[in-house]
């Protein structure tokens, strides 16, 4: 093997340029697809933290208004996967603001939480931008500070909420949230329960209860058990986002199959080049054969060289596309949050995926060395000796 790997590695320095355009190819397959799949799939992850940061991981909703939600609240929280349960009353609204730009009305969904649980289940203080949430008041809401923007107000200013039912309450701005997901900053306003209760005249009842769950993923299961334990019908948030998951995943799967073909073209690369190399060579296999050396020597020499420039380019495209990655998660790219409702562009690539990406692609050049390599092993001592 040693012998093999010499005369591969001499092969090698003879076709500079040709090798150094087979390592190149590999390269830059290997960049392109594994940046491409961190940036999608930090950039799915984000969109999917953002829908959640202010929604349930499971919404117990029942056939009716809930009246016994303590007792329900105490069943749920004895699930080993449930961080929190808020009891929650959600309706359409309309927001009335006179303000320095003038009169401003909009649709705007109203979410009555019982703040104290939802304070430590949806970590709603580290989403606090402006202002801070009082127990207390139960007049004061939190706003999306897009829509406080929107509406050029400030802390402690008065707005109108008026329900569905077209009840009218004057409340006041205690404070501003900014989840990450635009829809929710602009349009969405979180009341205290009891004045929920009261806009809504539904006296001790909620509409919903909210389960936050340790690990998203277990909703599923979590799902299954609430509806053999007390008959409620409930909605996963894979359920109710399964549209926009279906979406990611096909755009994902259209992404790296699009990408994939540079990958393929890569090792087409190293076949051309091997096949070259052979072609090239026939007089000097056909010495090397005349002389003792093995079929199978002669075809690990080409597989060694096409071995030799798949592994070179699979690492440097690898080193590479991992220093891109943190540089991309460790700096803001100028005019991202033009573009995207964030500042930095989030990264996530599992190890299995770079594992999967580095298999892949060594057995595609493996593919791509060995039928050349055998070309060069089968040919016959006579013919290749009076090659010119």
């Amino acid at each position: 093997m040693l012998f093999e790997f010499f005369i591969a590695k001499k092969h090698i320095f003879e076709h500079k340029k040709q090798s150094f355009i087979g390592i190149i190819g590999i390269a830059i397959g290997i960049m392109v697809l594994t940046v491409s799949i961190g940036i999608s799939n930090g950039l799915n992850k984000n969109m999917i933290d953002s829908i959640l940061s202010l929604s349930s991981h499971i919404t117990v909703i029942g056939n009716e208004n809930i009246k016994n939600y303590n007792d329900l609240e105490k069943t749920f929280k004895n699930y080993s996967e449930v961080k929190g349960v808020i009891p929650k009353v959600t309706t359409q609204g309309i927001v009335k603001y006179n303000g320095i730009l003038g009169a401003y009305v909009s649709g705007v969904k109203l979410d009555g939480l019982d703040l104290e649980k939802a304070i430590p289940a949806l970590n709603l203080n580290s989403k606090i931008k402006r202002g801070h949430i009082d127990l207390s008041n139960m007049k004061g809401v939190i706003i999306g500070d897009e829509l406080l923007n929107r509406i050029a107000g400030s802390i402690g200013d008065s707005i109108s909420i008026i329900s569905a039912n077209n009840k009218e309450l004057e409340l006041e701005i205690m404070a501003t949230f900014q989840s990450g997901y635009y829809d929710y900053d602009l349009s969405m306003i979180i009341l205290p329960l009891k004045t929920a209760q009261y806009i809504t005249e539904r006296d001790e009842t909620v509409s919903s209860i909210d389960l936050i769950l340790n690990n998203p993923y277990d909703a599923d299961k979590v799902s299954s058990k609430i509806y053999t334990d007390t008959g409620l019908f409930n909605r996963t948030w894979g359920s109710l986002n399964q549209n926009l998951l279906r979406a990611l995943s096909l755009e994902k799967t259209v992404m790296i199959i699009g990408f994939s073909l540079i990958v393929i073209i890569a090792g087409f690369v190293v076949w051309v080049i091997l096949n070259t190399m052979v072609r090239e060579k026939i007089r000097y296999i056909g010495i090397m054969r005349s002389m003792g050396i093995s079929h199978s020597s002669v075809i690990k020499i080409f597989l060694i060289q096409g071995i030799i420039l798949g592994i070179t380019g699979i690492f440097i495209g690898v080193i590479v596309s991992l220093f891109l990655l943190w540089y991309i998660k460790t700096y803001s790219l100028p005019g991202i949050s033009s573009i995207y409702y964030l500042t930095k562009v989030p990264i996530e690539l599992s190890l299995k995926e770079l594992l999967t990406i580095i298999g892949t692609n060594t057995a595609l050049i493996f593919l791509s060395s060995i039928f050349p390599a055998y070309r060069a092993g089968k040919l016959k001592i006579v013919e290749a000796l009076r090659h010119d």
